[in-house]
């Protein structure tokens, strides 16, 4: 681990340089070779560092562009080496029950410096959530200066240090949500538009990787945000940062491929009856086909059916 900390800091540097190029959307052929490139260097680390990505995994989110979803899933598919994840699509997984579940992960990276600014006013506010004001303030914190653009990074920490906060309180692996500040904090990142909310969710399946005390609480939020919001588009793009992920080769976050199993087989979610599953044939068809990979023969069947159905 001794060059660690230096490598990061050139895989940082090199994602920088990338960035720009990609944001324009059309890569110039040399751009290009040098993208294929950085997702080989990142495939080998995933095979023979994995504890590194693992450790580093929330300052290389800050960086990689959303658009690069597949770089993105490489970096949240490690876990710590000698880790063996049990299958995700074993019936009747109970991941509450899994040694690791009560297990914090290794965070390399600087949780606290995008929110330094206002952590003391978040602190406050998680400890009894009392601060009304500071909630209500909270979206203008969260963007850039002089924007109305969201900071992603400001909110990967922000999501990441709630988490860390309401794990702390928690006196048995059973999961708390309902009427907790942290929760509070975090329903409130749906109040941002399409555009800033849809960071807000990556923010938060950012955190659905290995068996890890942060796994098993962001896999129970995104449930929570997508049964509890009164407002459709949360639960539809929700399900939107799930799927993208899901849709790529291979390898997928375990923790994303547990949420959204959970999410299309459990029926207390109705997710088959909101229409933005059927909205159009070709999206059907990629339910259809998520849902086939991702659940056991026959149940899967039933499901999609009675989906189709109503």
């Amino acid at each position: 681990q001794k060059g660690w900390n230096t490598a990061h800091q050139l895989l940082i540097d090199h994602l920088l340089f990338l960035e720009p190029h990609i944001r324009r959307g059309e890569l110039i052929p040399a751009v290009k070779k040098l993208y294929e490139g950085t997702l080989r260097v990142f495939l080998v680390l995933l095979h023979d560092f994995p504890s590194f990505l693992a450790g580093y995994h929330l300052s290389f989110c800050n960086v990689i562009p959303y658009t690069c979803v597949q770089l993105r899933n490489l970096v949240l598919s490690a876990s710590p080496k000698g880790m063996q994840p049990p299958d995700p699509f074993t019936p009747n997984l109970k991941i509450d029950l899994l040694p690791e579940i009560s297990q914090s992960p290794v965070v390399l990276s600087n949780v606290l410096g995008p929110i330094e600014s206002f952590r003391g006013h978040l602190d406050a506010f998680l400890k009894d959530g009392q601060n009304n004001k500071f909630l209500s303030s909270l979206p203008s914190l969260l963007v850039k200066e002089g924007t109305n653009e969201v900071d992603a990074p400001r909110v990967n920490s922000l999501v990441m240090y709630v988490g860390i906060h309401a794990l702390s309180r928690q006196q048995n692996s059973q999961i708390s949500l309902s009427r907790t500040p942290e929760m509070e904090v975090l329903q409130k990142l749906m109040d941002f538009d399409d555009k800033g909310r849809y960071l807000c969710l990556n923010a938060i399946a950012n955190q659905l990787r290995y068996p890890s005390s942060h796994t098993h609480y962001f896999s129970c939020v995104m449930l929570y945000l997508f049964s509890e919001s009164k407002e459709v588009a949360v639960k539809e793009q929700a399900t939107r940062v799930l799927l993208e992920r899901l849709i790529l080769h291979r390898p997928h976050p375990w923790g994303l491929l547990v949420t959204f199993i959970e999410l299309i087989k459990n029926q207390r979610y109705g997710f088959w009856n909101y229409p933005f599953t059927r909205c159009a044939t070709e999206i059907e068809k990629v339910f259809e086909s998520v849902a086939r990979s991702c659940m056991p023969p026959g149940s899967q069947q039933s499901t999609v059916s009675a989906g189709g159905e109503e």
